[in-house]
């Protein structure tokens, strides 16, 4: 099918030729035409320039019109509909066009038999304008136009949503619709705004449908005609709109409300943000509620995005209710992607599911992965290492808990005692208490947790404590520990004993944690020098009880700790875990506050106080008699608190700035990817709200009718018969 290109030109010489060259390179002008009409422009170089454009045309169908008098933007495209007996394309002087435009755009034009118009995506042009949408975008700083406008029609998602009216600035509109409908109304809006949508109405009314065509994208810049009275002009042809269609506002509100090309412009969004930057697909069990205090594993993720975000994208993905989502972090921009979640039952020896396979191959793929950084496996399946494998993707997996060695995650038996010091563990025993498994399934647990780790390029721990306790499970896998970084300030400590000591627990007050431990040491201690404090929640409710001798405090902020520690006066804080921590953030906010610890000699907490002598640790099996003993000889000791206190002011707390160095020498690969399809993954997602549009929509909704039908309880299927007779 032959299109005619109209032009309209009307001065702004600059963008005329850029417009006309653009259409020029990137269009066949053979088997399709070009008419450029020069509304009588006052700027003499429009006529030369047109001139001299005459005398090189060879194989091109271009022809040049002149207007006698000045008829306007409507006049004139009027007279170049007229003039073609073909499909015509109507657009703006001030758009620039790039490769396969036309082409695209016909194959949306006729994807379906009542299509009048068809509209592309723009920079600027308000219900078509990309990434976002009612306003003017600029053009991304990364891509030129042409690979833009390429990368745009790659990654489309071919969705051709309708829209309740064209876009005048670049409008495809068939030739059996104009012969049906008629022209524009020159004699209401002949200088223009409004008549595209005049004429879409009038198109509706014979039956016809306005279509978006997602995979062209045309550069627009802003419109040089009737600046000083457009906003005089726009407020009476609006009026007049209304006054002819009483549902024009209604109509695109509804379509707003909804907005059908929402997927579309985080499409276009994606596309720009992928171009020329790696992406890490970060993978983990937990990222609701990432503004509120959150557990050490996401923190560790919140503080690398934070660092890294302005090399790399960095893509979580996490469950979350029924949906697996992925969280994307652009150098500026966050986006987040809905996919329905597997619902197999995840668990001991469920552990691969096709359908999840399925799922991340599309995500490697859409967002064109580099690295995956596994951070947690809970709620995951292991196909993903086996499909990375496939895709030749680097995989790093960060061992932030126990998980890999047992669902109970911090290794103790019966929730009682370290698994690793226990001499009469009974596996099946403990999982029946946690889980309800009746069999002795660890040994399977471990089996394939060893063959997944033997894939995974390069294992980490947050500490070699942890690194020494995987080893020695996996006595074939080799870890590499990097300690965790935090942006935390500093405060020295000018702390020493007197005749009185107070002493907290911060954070939350499990099991886990040495709860027992706690209620027994503020119940027996009775020297009446000694106070304690809990800073954060219990899931005991004795510990939420003040005696004479402890004072709870309940929940706190992050922010507020060094605050808290320095009012009440604390010399000492307690992290008793009876697990063997692989990090803890709590013991380095605790020293960064310039109280010491003390700790059991277990874990990195462990390692850490012993390796920079800023606190003290005791036997994991101490009684607590001794225990109680050890604090009370401690705060007898003032000389060795005061050595404490000085290594405790010389520690320097690594920041993430640090951190994300390390791990910048880790992601830097040289791995360029180049077939990614955003677009089929856009596609992929599961829609939480219905997008569906409907150009009569909300005339059906509004109706009594219809009111009625829906306040009775009928069967869907009968449901779909009402509405039909309603319309």
């Amino acid at each position: 099918m032959r299109c005619d290109i109209i032009i309209p030109i009307y001065n702004a010489i600059e963008y005329v030729q850029k417009c006309v060259e653009s259409v020029r390179k990137n269009t066949d002008l053979i088997n399709n035409g070009l008419i450029l009409i020069d509304d009588k422009s006052p700027d003499d170089r429009i006529k030369e320039y047109l001139n001299q454009l005459n005398k090189e045309i060879q194989n091109e169908n271009i022809t040049i019109l002149y207007n006698e008098q000045n008829l306007g933007f409507v006049g004139t495209v009027n007279k170049g509909m007229q003039y073609s007996k073909n499909d015509v394309l109507l657009l703006n002087s001030d758009t620039e066009v790039s490769e396969n435009w036309l082409d695209n755009m016909k194959k949306c034009a006729y994807s379906e038999s009542n299509v009048a118009t068809v509209t592309a995506l723009s920079n600027n042009a308000t219900l078509a304008s990309v990434p976002i949408g009612l306003q003017a975008n600029n053009l991304p700083d990364n891509l030129s136009f042409e690979d833009y406008a390429r990368a745009v029609s790659n990654n489309s998602i071919r969705k051709y949503p309708q829209i309740p009216t064209a876009h005048g600035f670049c409008m495809y509109i068939r030739r059996n619709v104009l012969d049906n409908v008629g022209y524009f109304d020159a004699e209401t809006f002949g200088k223009g705004y409004g008549e595209e949508n005049d004429f879409s109405y009038r198109c509706m009314d014979y039956g016809y449908k306005h279509l978006l065509c997602d995979d062209v994208i045309i550069y627009h810049k802003e419109s040089q005609s009737f600046t000083d009275s457009k906003k005089d002009l726009i407020d009476k042809n609006l009026k007049i709109l209304k006054n002819r269609y009483p549902s024009y506002v209604s109509k695109t509100d509804l379509w707003l409300k909804h907005f059908p090309i929402k997927d579309i412009c985080q499409n276009v969004k994606y596309t720009i943000n992928l171009a020329n930057r790696q992406n890490i697909l970060f993978v983990i069990h937990d990222w609701s509620n990432i503004g509120e205090n959150v557990g050490g594993t996401t923190l560790h993720c919140i503080d690398l995005i934070s660092s890294l975000r302005h090399e790399y994208n960095i893509h979580v993905l996490a469950p979350e209710g029924n949906l697996y989502k992925v969280h994307s972090y652009f150098k500026e921009d966050e986006e987040v992607l809905n996919f329905k979640r597997i619902h197999n039952n995840i668990g001991i020896t469920n552990l691969y599911d096709k359908e999840y396979g399925i799922l991340i191959s599309k995500i490697l793929d859409g967002l064109n992965i580099d690295i995956i950084h596994i951070h947690h496996m809970k709620d995951h399946y292991f196909d993903i290492i086996d499909i990375a494998k496939e895709k030749g993707i680097k995989t790093i997996y960060t061992i932030h808990d126990f998980y890999c060695l047992c669902p109970s995650i911090n290794m103790l038996y019966n929730m009682e005692e370290c698994c690793l010091d226990s001499k009469q563990k009974n596996c099946k025993e403990c999982l029946k208490n946690k889980f309800g498994i009746n069999n002795d399934v660890i040994g399977l647990w471990q089996s394939r947790w060893n063959e997944f780790l033997s894939k995974v390029d390069l294992i980490l721990t947050p500490s070699k404590s942890t690194k020494e306790i995987v080893e020695n499970i996996y006595d074939n896998i080799d870890c590499r520990a990097i300690e965790h970084g935090i942006n935390i300030t500093k405060q020295a400590s000018n702390l020493s004993l007197d005749d009185k000591m107070n002493i907290a627990f911060v954070g939350v007050m499990a099991k886990h944690k040495g709860a027992e431990i706690v209620q027994s040491l503020i119940k027996d201690i009775k020297d009446g020098s000694i106070t304690f404090h809990l800073f954060g929640d219990s899931e005991y409710s004795v510990l939420k009880k003040e005696s004479n001798n402890y004072k709870y405090h309940g929940k706190y902020k992050r922010e507020d700790l060094p605050k808290l520690l320095n009012d009440n006066k604390i010399h000492l804080v307690c992290n008793l875990s009876i697990w063997p921590e692989t990090y803890s953030y709590t013991l380095t906010e605790t020293i960064s506050c310039g109280v010491p610890v003390l700790s059991y000699d277990i874990g990195a907490v462990a390692e850490r106080i012993n390796k920079n002598g800023f606190g003290w640790t005791v036997p994991i099996n101490s009684s607590i008699k001794e225990l109680e003993q050890y604090i009370i000889d401690l705060k007898n000791d003032k000389e060795g608190y005061k050595k404490i206190i000085n290594n405790l002011n010389n520690y320097k707390i690594k920041s993430t700035d640090d951190m994300a160095s390390d791990y910048k020498k880790i992601y830097d690969v040289n791995i360029t990817r180049e077939n990614y399809k955003i677009g089929k993954l856009i596609s992929a997602q599961t829609n939480e709200e219905n997008n569906t549009y409907s150009a009569n929509l909300d005339e059906i909704l509004n109706s009594r009718r219809w009111k009625l039908v829906s306040k009775i309880q009928l069967p869907d299927s009968i449901k779909k018969v009402a509405r039909k007779i309603i319309k």
